[in-house]
């Protein structure tokens, strides 16, 4: 081995680097035993310490093994080219395989998944902010959060409620890892095994599997393009008494369909009217320009909890939901985050309520809506050429819901689409039929999904 010491380099780093590239470049075969600690000195002309650091690093990273009386060792697991992430079967459904692409940070073209492109967010903020909260004296590491959350954030969201047109107290704003996890918490509370769930036909994926988890009696509502009609969900209340209804009154996921005020008074009547309570998810709320009241703010808190969260507008990776409660699930909720250790991270929070107080989040909130209405008439322009239609208008959002032409399969396409390096979400990943897909606008303002798509569309 050559190793070659550079100025202005620590020396660690730099052994760090020199032995994981050798056992990546497939010149270490694993299992080989490592020079011992005099050999290593004697051989790159460090100190003792700078190799037991760097070997300590590198079996942190899964590369080297130790043995007592042995010395070090290339861990038998190291493969040539670096960590491998865990494949998938052969044999995986096509959805499993769309789900794993759609998270995964890879090559391929994703006018199917949920999240914004990077290209589309100012990654600068979030720089900014977490150099602002890092220099911040309110910062605390050595202590465990409050259950419900960093309160000058929740008071921050209390304000951006009201303006919404939901007035709540600070103290019944509960922060979470996710809208996902909030979703799981007021189900935790809310729920006991074979009580009856209303949930949307059409809906989000990973709503059925929680419930599956929470062993809930599921019962679909007729969601169709034009929503719920009053007279079909009273029919279902009244033959199943469900005990909570899960919806999106905004830009539902995936049609990206939004109610208007009166339909969405006729079904809040009714829920109120049954004892069904309203969980909203309202996470796109503010993708849309000059949006209405959410439900939740038109049927009160006495017997709706709302749903929001930041991974749309800021980044995936930004985990920060939140739930809007009456005072009594409030408290369930903060003592069962307590209870399992989840308090939520005050860092990231302070963060987040850094993108309120500076100003940043709305002026990104403006440049993303006005970008979007650009892109969406582009896409909506070439899907159309293609020869698809839109059974549901766009009001705003990220998504366009389109029902492919009449000689196309969704799952086929997107089976084809897989092998050409593009993920894309057809219809019955969201429980649709075969002949409609959802299109990720930001992600489909790019010339090579046009081009791609159209020609599997012809």
């Amino acid at each position: 081995m050559r190793f070659q010491l550079v100025d202005g380099v620590p020396k660690v780093n730099q052994l760090v680097d020199f032995i994981a590239r050798t056992v990546e470049e497939g010149r270490l075969e694993p299992g080989s035993r490592l020079p011992s600690l005099r050999e290593f000195c004697e051989q790159l002309s460090v100190s003792k310490y700078t190799v037991v650091d760097a070997l300590e690093r590198l079996r942190a990273r899964g590369l080297v093994t130790s043995a007592p009386g042995r010395g070090y060792f290339i861990s038998r697991d190291s493969l040539p080219g670096g960590p491998v992430a865990p494949a998938i079967p052969a044999t995986a459904d096509l959805h499993t395989r769309l789900k794993r692409a759609f998270a995964t940070n890879s090559t391929l073209l994703r006018p199917g998944c949920g999240f914004f492109p990077e290209a589309w967010l100012d990654t600068g903020l979030f720089r900014k902010a977490l150099r602002h909260t890092l220099r911040t004296p309110r910062l605390r590491f050595m202590e465990y959060g409050h259950p419900l959350g960093y309160l000058p954030l929740r008071q921050t969201l209390q304000l951006k409620l009201a303006e919404a047109g939901l007035r709540v107290p600070a103290d019944n704003i509960t922060l979470t890892g996710s809208t996902m996890n909030a979703i799981d918490l007021l189900l935790r509370v809310q729920l006991s095994p074979g009580d009856t769930v209303l949930l949307d036909d059409l809906c989000y994926f990973n709503f059925t599997a929680n419930l599956r988890q929470h062993r809930a009696n599921v019962v679909f509502v007729p969601r169709g393009h034009q929503g719920v009609t009053p007279a079909a969900l009273e029919a279902l209340l009244i033959a199943h008494r469900p005990r909570v209804f899960i919806t999106s009154g905004l830009m539902h996921n995936p049609t990206g369909h939004s109610y208007s005020l009166d339909e969405m008074v006729a079904l809040i009547t009714l829920l109120s009217r049954y004892g069904c309570h309203l969980i909203e998810d309202d996470l796109y709320h503010d993708l849309m320009e000059n949006p209405p009241p959410p439900m939740a703010a038109l049927a009160g808190l006495a017997n709706a909890s709302y749903i929001s969260g930041f991974s749309k507008l800021l980044s995936a990776n930004m985990r920060v939901g939140y739930i809007a409660a009456n005072p009594a699930l409030t408290q369930a909720i903060t003592q069962l985050k307590s209870l399992t250790g989840s308090v939520t991270c005050e860092f990231t929070e302070q963060a987040l309520c850094q993108f309120f107080r500076d100003g940043s989040y709305y002026r990104h909130q403006r440049r993303l809506v006005s970008r979007l209405a650009e892109s969406s008439a582009r896409v909506g322009g070439w899907l159309q050429a293609a020869g698809c239609r839109f059974p549901v208008r766009y009001t705003g959002g990220l998504f366009l819901w389109a029902e492919l032409p009449a000689h196309c399969d969704a799952e086929a396409l997107a089976e084809r689409a897989l092998t050409e390096g593009i993920a894309l979400a057809p219809g019955t990943l969201f429980g649709g039929g075969r002949q409609t897909m959802r299109f990720n606008i930001a992600h489909s303002d790019d010339q090579r999904v046009s081009e791609r798509v159209s020609a599997l569309l012809g």
